[in-house]
Formats: structure tokens, C-alpha cells, sequence
């Protein structure tokens, strides 16, 4: 097990990512954050071994500046669509 508390990059492609976004969104009852949405990708990354490191189980609590920017850009995608709405900077809501 690596002891890496520094961001890791996933290496879902954009298509997978925005499964994962869908998914944790469905799942959601009410509201919620980008870093409830990323904490979520972290973990299926390490379950499916999309960590770039390439590492099967490690230890951090964030994805990559990088990989939360596209995150963020699919959840915006998912605003636009009208499906949630944004309440405040990485606060979300279903509508």
C-alpha cells in the first residue's frame, strides 16, 4: 500500500467519468458537493485500478486538480441539461 496523501490522476476517459458522475447523482436524495462527487471517483478508481500511478490499493483523499476540473465540467454539462441545478461554488441540487 503506498502512503501518498498528494492528489492521484485517474485514468477514466471522459465517457467513464461521466457514467460515474450520472451514477452518484442518481444515488443522491437531495444535495450535493464536488468533493462528495470526486471522494466517489477516488474510490472507483482504486476499485477498478484507474489510478495512474498504477497502484491497486493506496491512500489519498483527492483526485488531481486536473481530473476535479473535468468533474466539474461534466457537472456543468449535467446543469446545462437541467437535470441539477448549481446553488453555490461546488454545491449541487437535484432539480
Amino acid at each position: 500500500m503506498t502512503n501518498n496523501n498528494t492528489p492521484v490522476s485517474v485514468t477514466y476517459t471522459d465517457a467513464q467519468l461521466r457514467n460515474l458522475v450520472e451514477e452518484y447523482i442518481t444515488q443522491q436524495k437531495s444535495g450535493f458537493t464536488l468533493k462528495g462527487v470526486c471522494s466517489y471517483v477516488l474510490y472507483w478508481a482504486v476499485e477498478d485500478d484507474k489510478v495512474a500511478q498504477g497502484h491497486s490499493l493506496i491512500e489519498s483523499n483527492a483526485i488531481s486538480n486536473a481530473d476535479q476540473q473535468r468533474v466539474k465540467r461534466l457537472l456543468e454539462a449535467v446543469v446545462t441539461d437541467g437535470r441539477i441545478v448549481s446553488v453555490s461554488d461546488g454545491t449541487f441540487q437535484k432539480r
